[in-house]
C-alpha cells in the first residue's frame, strides 16, 4: 500500500507540473482553468482511494493547483 501512495504522489506531481505550464502559458494568462477528467468507476475510486476525507457518494471531486482545478467525474 505504500507503494500506491509513491506512485500517486508522483502522479500529482506530474498534475502540478501541467498545471505550471498552463498558468505560465500567455493564452491563460490570469485566467481559472478547469481541466475536466472523466473516468470509469474503477479508475475514479483508485484515484479518490488516495485521500483521506473521502465522500464515496460523490460522483466528482477537485485537485487545484494554483488557478489550475482538475475536475475528477465518474463517468457511469
Amino acid at each position: 500500500m505504500g507503494e500506491d501512495k509513491e506512485d500517486f504522489r508522483d502522479e500529482l506531481t506530474k498534475l502540478a507540473e501541467i498545471s505550471d505550464l498552463i498558468e505560465t502559458s500567455k493564452i491563460f494568462f490570469d485566467e481559472d482553468i478547469l481541466v475536466k477528467v472523466s473516468l470509469e468507476k474503477e479508475k475514479y475510486d483508485k484515484v479518490l482511494r488516495n485521500f483521506r476525507e473521502i465522500d464515496w457518494s460523490s460522483e466528482k471531486f477537485f485537485i487545484n493547483f494554483g488557478k489550475v482545478s482538475f475536475k475528477f467525474i465518474l463517468n457511469e
